[in-house]
């Protein structure tokens, strides 16, 4: 117990945590009146607890129900602690209106790609209105991936097949033609769904088998979409069919199955 020759600013901190009345913070501050050391001590001490109160008091205009709660102690958390549960739950919002900008980008690129490499590609308004129709609704399923996948890859797969059957005015089969579609439609699908798995990665945000798929699907109508500007026979009706819609099938299946030989994501730290 302190008395009036003994030194207290190796204690400071604790004799400042007392209550007024305590015999030994009253000894102790009666020391310090005559020693400038440990009256410095005191002060210091007497800020840090200060501080620590308001820390971990609630603020006056927030009612205590709606407080976050220390699932330790039951207590209100503290302001600063407060902040940084605010922080963490806002980190995995951006972090998927990130990767949901790069998987339009990379969905957009898909569709573009189809145009590169299409031998049969011509500006034709019609075609252009219904290929610019089916690649929103490539984007917009994308909305789906996370939390409705299985509804996104059912989208894609009916947005596909009716595109094909609308288009299908002609006869025609051309196999050597629908498999370089197929194929082009394929590589199309690949390139999206890498970018989308990589940037998952690096921005934390983890994937399952449907969510890898669905995004296999938007990639997939995106190319579809693509092959009807850039295809040589895009009316041919059995083509269109066959190579186009079936690509798209192969595609989700492949992006499904890719998922599995996928490396899994390392633990971050």
């Amino acid at each position: 117990m302190a008395d009036d020759l003994d030194h207290i600013a190796d204690e400071a901190g604790l004799i400042a945590s007392l209550p007024k009345n305590d015999r030994r913070r009253e000894l102790g501050e009666k020391h310090a009146q005559s020693c400038a050391p440990c009256r410095q001590a005191l002060r210091e001490g007497d800020r840090l607890m200060a501080m620590l109160r308001r820390e971990l008091s609630p603020s006056p205009s927030v009612p205590m129900s709606t407080m976050p709660m220390s699932t330790t102690t039951g207590e209100p958390v503290g302001r600063a602690a407060r902040s940084a549960i605010e922080i963490e739950g806002k980190a995995p919002e951006a972090a998927s209106r990130r990767l949901a900008w790069v998987t339009v980008g990379a969905a957009a690129v898909a569709w573009l790609f189809q145009l590169m490499v299409g031998g049969g590609f011509e500006l034709d308004v019609d075609c252009a209105a219904v290929s610019l129709g089916v690649l929103t609704i490539a984007i917009g399923s994308i909305t789906l991936i996370r939390k409705r996948p299985r509804l996104a890859i059912a989208v894609a797969v009916a947005t596909s097949g009716l595109l094909a059957y609308v288009s299908g005015t002609a006869a025609g089969f051309e196999p050597g033609i629908g498999i370089r579609c197929t194929f082009r439609e394929l590589w199309g699908t690949g390139i999206m769904w890498t970018i989308v798995m990589v940037a998952g990665r690096r921005t934390g945000v983890t994937f399952n088998r449907w969510n890898a798929t669905a995004v296999a699907a938007a990639g997939a109508l995106a190319t579809h979409a693509g092959q009807h500007l850039a295809c040589k026979v895009p009316h041919s009706e059995a083509h269109l069919l066959v190579f186009h819609f079936g690509g798209v099938v192969l595609a989700i299946l492949l992006g499904a199955a890719s998922f599995r030989v996928w490396p899994a994501m390392p633990a971050r730290t």
